[in-house]
């Protein structure tokens, strides 16, 4: 699967530069992304709001941190479209 960056994430994640357990856990998952072949293997994706592409993986750093990552899945494409730790503003900006 191909993996891409929204400029939205892009620039929420610069937001986050300060925490380094996010990077190593995004890291991780992107690397997974990167080495899964089709969508049924990717075991943390939630589909939101009952469409058919958009989807959540939660990023657990701490006991009190958790991300949101917004994905979009096109085709054989993967974006990864929006990051944020407040759940209320993540559900409210994506999709």
């Amino acid at each position: 699967m191909e993996l891409k960056y929204s400029k939205k994430f892009v620039r929420q994640l610069k937001e986050f530069k300060h925490d380094v357990k996010l990077f190593q856990s995004l890291s991780k998952k992107i690397k997974y992304f990167q080495s899964v072949s089709t969508l049924s293997e990717i075991q943390e994706l939630v589909q939101i709001r009952k469409t058919t592409v958009h989807y959540r993986i939660k990023i657990k750093v701490s006991d009190k941190k958790v991300y949101r990552i917004g994905v979009s899945i096109l085709k054989n494409t993967v974006w990864l479209a929006s990051i944020e730790n407040d759940k209320k503003r993540f559900y409210k900006q994506f999709p």
